[in-house]
C-alpha cells in the first residue's frame, strides 16, 4: 500500500509528541548527567570543567567498591528469592487450593503499599523494644541477646533483602500465575496421562513452558533491585557502617549530603551503564527457548 504525503504527515504528528517527551525526560537527563560528571563544583552555584578527576576519585574510593559489592549481593539474592518464591507461590495459586483467592490478595497487598510505608513497617518489626521478633526470641530464651538486625552490620543487608522480597513478591506471583494459566490444558492432561505428576510435572512441563515469564521476571527484578533506594533509606539510610549503602544510596549521600555533584553524577552514569549491560546480557543469555 502506497503511503501518501498526508499519511506521512499524520504519522509524524502522532509520533512527534512521544518523541519530544522521550527526548526531554530520557535522553536530556542522561546527557546532562554525563556532562555534569566532568564538572567539579566550586560552590553550590558554580563549577568548572575537571576532566576525568571525578571518575578517578570514584574508582579510587574504597566506599564505591564496597557499595558496588553490596549492590551485587543485593541484586543477586533479591532476584533469586523473588523468582523462586514467586514461582512456588504462583504455582500454588495455579493449583487453586481452598481459599487461594484470599492467599493471592494477601500476598499482593505489600505491592500496594509505598516503599516508604513498607520500610517503616519492617523497622517496627525489627525493633528490639516494639517489634514482633523480640517476644519470639524471649519465648525461646534468647530475648536478652536480641538486637535489631538492621543495627548489626553483618545482618543489616540480609534484613533489607528480606524486606525487599516481601515488598515485591506479589507482582512476581501474579506474573508466574498468569504464565501458568496460559499453558494449554490439553498439554497438562497429556502429561498426566503419561505419568507426569508432582516434581516431574514441574520439571518437564511447567518450568520450560513458563520460561518466557521467568525471563521477564528476572530482567524486571534485576533492574528494580539495581535502582532500589527508598526502602533502604527509610530503614537504614545506608548504615550501619555503610553495610547497606547500595549504589543509589552512595549517589544520594555524595550528591545531596556531601554536595559533591560531580561525584554523584559519575555514580549515575555508572548505574546507567550497569543497567544497559545487565539488560543486553540478559536478553542475549535468555534468548534461548528453554532451559536445556
Amino acid at each position: 500500500m502506497k503511503i501518501t504525503k498526508k499519511s506521512k504527515l499524520t504519522i509524524i504528528l502522532f509520533v512527534l509528541p512521544a518523541l519530544i517527551i522521550y527526548l526531554m525526560w530520557v535522553i536530556y537527563p542522561i546527557i546532562s548527567a554525563i556532562w555534569m560528571s566532568f564538572l567539579k563544583s566550586d560552590t553550590l552555584h558554580t563549577s568548572h570543567f575537571a576532566g576525568l578527576e571525578n571518575y578517578v576519585s570514584v574508582f579510587k574510593s574504597t566506599l564505591f567498591w564496597k557499595s558496588l559489592r553490596i549492590s551485587i549481593i543485593f541484586i543477586i539474592f533479591t532476584t533469586l528469592l523473588q523468582v523462586v518464591l514467586g514461582f512456588l507461590y504462583g504455582y500454588l495459586v495455579y493449583l487453586q487450593p481452598k481459599g487461594y483467592r484470599i492467599y493471592k490478595i494477601l500476598l499482593f497487598i505489600p505491592n500496594v503499599l509505598p516503599s516508604v510505608a513498607s520500610g517503616f513497617i519492617w523497622t517496627y518489626i525489627y525493633s528490639p523494644s516494639m517489634g514482633v521478633l523480640k517476644p519470639f526470641m524471649e519465648a525461646i530464651g534468647l530475648g536478652e541477646y536480641y538486637i535489631s538486625p538492621i543495627a548489626e552490620p553483618n545482618l543489616a543487608l540480609w534484613a533489607i533483602i528480606f524486606a525487599q522480597v516481601w515488598c515485591g513478591l506479589g507482582v512476581q506471583i501474579i506474573l508466574f500465575n498468569s504464565g501458568f494459566m496460559n499453558i494449554p490444558a490439553e498439554v497438562i492432561e497429556s502429561a498426566q496421562l503419561d505419568g507426569a505428576t508432582g516434581w516431574k510435572m514441574i520439571k518437564t512441563m511447567i518450568i520450560p513452558m513458563s520460561w518466557d515469564v521467568t525471563k521477564m521476571v528476572i530482567i524486571l527484578q534485576t533492574i528494580g533491585a539495581l535502582r532500589s533506594f527508598d526502602l533502604i533509606y527509610v530503614m537504614t539510610a545506608g548504615g550501619p557502617n555503610h553495610s547497606t549503602e547500595v549504589l543509589p544510596m552512595h549517589l544520594f549521600v555524595n550528591a545531596f549530603q556531601n554536595f559533591n555533584l560531580g561525584y554523584g553524577n559519575v555514580i549515575a552514569v555508572i548505574l546507567f551503564v550497569l543497567a544497559m549491560i545487565i539488560t543486553i546480557v540478559m536478553r542475549k543469555v535468555m534468548a534461548r527457548d528453554s532451559l536445556y
